[in-house]
C-alpha cells in the first residue's frame, strides 16, 4: 500500500515547509499542513503569511494539529 497523504510541520514556513508542500503537490500527494506545528523565519515582512497562501492556493489543506484525537503537541 502506498502513501498518498502527506501530514507536514515544521521550520520554516516560508523556506523547508513550502518547498516540501510544493514538491509533495507536485509528485501527487495529498498535502495537510499542519497549522499550529509551523512557524516562519519571515526575513522579509510577510513571508510567511504569503507562504501559506501559495500553499493553499497549490491544494494544501490546513488542519490544527491540536484538533486531532489525541493531537497536542508537549
Amino acid at each position: 500500500m502506498a502513501a498518498t497523504r502527506l501530514f507536514v510541520g515544521g521550520l520554516a514556513t516560508d523556506y523547508c515547509v513550502l518547498n516540501t508542500v510544493r514538491d509533495a503537490r507536485a509528485l501527487g500527494f495529498e498535502v495537510v499542513l499542519l497549522a499550529d506545528a509551523v512557524a516562519a523565519v519571515n526575513v522579509a515582512p510577510g513571508d510567511g503569511p504569503r507562504a501559506l497562501a501559495e500553499m493553499l492556493r497549490l491544494g494544501a489543506r490546513s488542519l490544527v494539529f491540536g484538533h486531532l484525537p489525541g493531537g497536542h503537541c508537549a
